[in-house]
């Protein structure tokens, strides 16, 4: 089920308490992405969410592997990545090359992109078929935001929030990173976000009407309605 709070009180709390990021626009478009979410239905699931996206890109919907290399961390690229990130995703140096395990139709490899930072062609295939988005035959549209959350959102409701919901978080970052890297200013970010969300000024909601549900029952009643009027026709004949 979606969430609903405070968006502007959320930040406040945020850079009161200690929370920080050189992408706060972007942060502010992933809570309010968070709105609309079916895949969230609890503070701890919206609390990991965060701190997994403070972790991969420090809540940029647009940060990409080495982007460092090329300028501006989180600004996207034309056409192609510069030539010294292309080089990286080359190298066997630290991590396997790229371009071995492929490419998309402009000749570039599935690197990481977006808010949790998608990499080999199998991610890119398994979730721009759950969002509806053909990621391996272009995989810059990862980096559309809207597609960058929506990447993140199904990649964590089917691999992350089952251990976040047990309490297990050493096995919610491995389910993310493979390991345990980043483990602890994951769990610093989503005690933060934790406490941020449990402020009754949020005024947090968990809402039942999901836009799933609400299609669903609109689905059920007008084929109710339709079936009881035909049962009503053959009754007056």
């Amino acid at each position: 089920m979606p969430v609903k709070f405070n968006i502007n009180r959320a930040i406040t709390l945020f850079n009161n308490n200690g929370g920080s990021t050189k992408f706060d626009n972007s942060l502010r478009q992933v809570l309010n992405f968070m709105q609309n979410d079916d895949n969230l239905s609890n503070k701890e699931e919206v609390a990991y969410f965060l701190a997994t996206a403070n972790s991969e890109s420090d809540y940029s919907l647009q940060r990409w592997e080495a982007d460092y290399l090329c300028g501006e961390k989180g600004v996207p690229y034309q056409g192609k990545p510069c030539q010294k990130a292309l080089d990286y995703y080359r190298s066997d140096s630290g991590k396997s090359n790229y371009f071995k395990r492929g490419v998309d139709s402009m000749g570039v490899p599935y690197f990481g992109r977006g808010l949790i930072q998608i990499t080999h062609p199998y991610n890119y295939k398994r979730y721009g078929d759950l969002i509806g988005v053909d990621l391996v035959a272009n995989g810059d549209l990862a980096l559309a935001p809207q597609n960058s959350y929506k990447v993140a959102s199904a990649f964590l409701n089917r691999k992350t929030f089952k251990f976040v919901n047990k309490g297990e978080l050493t096995k919610a970052r491995k389910s993310v990173n493979g390991g345990t890297k980043g483990v602890d200013r994951t769990n610093k970010e989503y005690y933060l976000w934790l406490s941020i969300l449990n402020d009754p000024s949020l005024n947090f909601e968990s809402l039942f009407w999901t836009r799933k549900k609400r299609i669903l029952f609109g689905g059920i009643l007008v084929i109710s309605l339709i079936g009881g009027g035909y049962f009503i026709y053959k009754g007056l004949k």
